[in-house]
């Protein structure tokens, strides 16, 4: 081991230095310091080696990222499909897409060029410069099909309504869609009032607004809309989303529509949700082929059933296919006054978080099924529950048209599961379920099902019930990993939302996200699913 000082300089500290010895290590310091100075020259010189060094790497970074930009995929990309991307882009919700797009390079802004980029005509009445960047837009649209947003708060005076509904009228034939969203009854009144000119190429209508209106002010709930929007002027419009804060007080819908989305978020005081109300607005719409209600979650005034002495009332729907139905379960109520012979699938979703109230749903349910006798192929039930007794009534009526099941937060026992044992059990067309949240099914109770629905029926006569094609299973708490994999090996298992039309998925609710837990079995599996078809394993995580 090293010292730093050897015993005679040691000794040298123990005693008073003599001028020899101050002398010496002034000579010692004068030369480490000479030496330590050409270190420094040497470093220094080093360091600019390595300056320029990284200039030249940068440079030919820079250089290789040139290259790479004139080969990258972004470039190559036909222009045909840059239209396509560029377009989603704007459906998504980006209205500056086609400016932000063509500033990228000259490939994509040819391709941001093409009039169906500019089809979107997104007009806030409120924002700076709006006639110019309306026109800009229309000119950049040229001939395309155009998608009209119309936003405007009630600071908007009417002129410059007219002025830009004024702009946009003018190319009315090339209309698409038209949206509204206003925070006054009076203001969607005054741009709806501006669409005076024939509309052959309409198919649907948005209307957003809030009542702030005073009752007494004028407001006539919008029925210029039955108007502007009739038969002989917008002879193609299908649909129409409809969302306020109140329930219109008269018809306002074209007869002629085939879809309508009807959202009323409020309950006023002066103009309660009732039963009579939403059938009168039904009555006219004979051709609808869907039908979405969405009510409040909270009522300042309570919901309004038909009286006793009208409660064999009923709206008559012969063409109608999709019924959904979201809000409290009083919503539910509606369902025996709604004659639809021709249902084929029936979404019923509550809002409520506050518990379950079971009775008004599960006896409107089957009285619904008793009078009108649809063909239902899909029943959802989100966050509504049914008792034992009202599940079995519900398989015995749809028995020989079920083909997809979907619960939310049920609590469906094994012993209903039983009912549909075997090729003579209820629904022997049901072939897909999907169930999530149900915490009293036990997974050996859908093992035994599934099995026993590929079961040969030595009795040729009689239904035969089909074999399950898919099986859903998410967050169920007595559905276990082995339950899960013998599911796979006899048909397609599925633990993750499904790609489309899953109300979990598209309002991102988030309570159906199981990614640790695909992420664990996936693991722990990951011999058998890496195998694939060899084992039979069919699982969808």
């Amino acid at each position: 081991m090293t010292t730093l000082f050897s015993d005679a300089e040691r000794q040298q500290f123990r005693i008073e230095p003599t001028p020899d010895v101050v002398q010496a290590a002034e000579d010692t310091i004068l030369s480490h310091e000479r030496e330590i100075g050409g270190l420094e020259e040497r470093i220094a010189a080093l360091l600019n080696q390595v300056r320029d060094l990284r200039y030249e790497q940068a440079r030919h970074r820079a250089a290789i990222a040139r290259c790479r930009g004139l080969v990258t995929l972004a470039r190559r990309l036909p222009e045909e499909l840059l239209i396509r991307i560029f377009e989603l882009l704007v459906e998504d919700g980006w209205t500056r897409a086609p400016v932000v797009v063509s500033h990228v390079c000259s490939a994509w802004r040819r391709a941001a060029g093409a009039p169906k980029v500019w089809a979107h005509v997104y007009v806030r009445c409120d924002d700076a410069n709006v006639h110019e960047r309306t026109r800009f837009w229309l000119r950049m649209a040229r001939g395309a099909d155009l998608h009209v947003t119309v936003a405007a708060s009630w600071r908007i005076p009417q002129w410059q309504i007219g002025q830009l509904m004024g702009l946009l009228v003018e190319r009315s034939g090339q209309w698409r869609s038209l949206r509204v969203e206003t925070d006054s009854l009076r203001h969607a009144e005054l741009v709806l009032g501006q669409c005076d000119r024939p509309l052959p190429e309409l198919r649907s209508v948005a209307i957003k607004t809030a009542a702030i209106d005073s009752a007494d002010a004028g407001v006539n709930d919008l029925s210029i809309l039955t108007e502007r929007f009739s038969d002989e002027r917008a002879p193609r419009l299908a649909r129409v989303e409809y969302a306020s804060s109140v329930i219109p007080r008269f018809p306002i819908f074209p007869a002629h529509i085939t879809s309508l989305a009807l959202d009323i978020y409020e309950s006023n005081p002066h103009r309660p949700l009732s039963t009579a109300s939403i059938i009168e607005l039904l009555e006219q719409l004979t051709q609808l082929k869907s039908l979405a209600l969405t009510m409040p979650l909270a009522y300042e005034a309570a919901f309004v059933p038909l009286p006793d002495d009208d409660l064999e009332r009923a709206v008559s729907l012969p063409n109608l296919n999709t019924l959904v139905c979201y809000g409290p379960t009083d919503l539910n109520e509606l369902l025996p006054h709604i004659h639809a012979p021709a249902l084929r699938r029936l979404h019923i979703r509550s809002l409520e978080d506050v518990g379950y109230r079971q009775q008004p749903v599960g006896p409107s349910l089957l009285l619904f099924l008793e009078r009108s006798a649809p063909p239902l192929e899909l029943l959802e039930l989100h966050d509504i529950d049914l008792s034992p007794e009202t599940f079995a009534a519900v398989f015995a009526a749809l028995s020989g048209t079920l083909r997809e099941l979907r619960l939310h937060e049920s609590s469906i026992s094994d012993a209903t599961i039983q009912l549909l044992h075997g090729p003579r059990g209820l629904c022997p067309h049901l072939t897909k379920i999907d169930f999530r949240w149900c915490g009293m099914l036990q997974g050996r109770a859908l093992v035994d099902w599934v099995r026993s629905r590929c079961a040969v029926d030595d009795i040729p006569e009689g239904r035969i019930g089909e074999p399950i094609e898919e099986v859903g299973v998410v967050n169920c708490a007595f559905v276990l990993e082995e339950d899960v994999m013998d599911l796979a090996r006899m048909t397609v298992c599925r633990i993750v939302m499904r790609d489309g039309d899953d109300y979990c998925r598209s309002r991102g609710l988030g309570c159906c996200s199981n990614g640790r837990y695909r992420t664990r079995l996936r693991m722990r599996h990951l011999t058998d699913l890496a195998a694939g078809r060899d084992t039979g394993i069919r699982l969808v995580l």
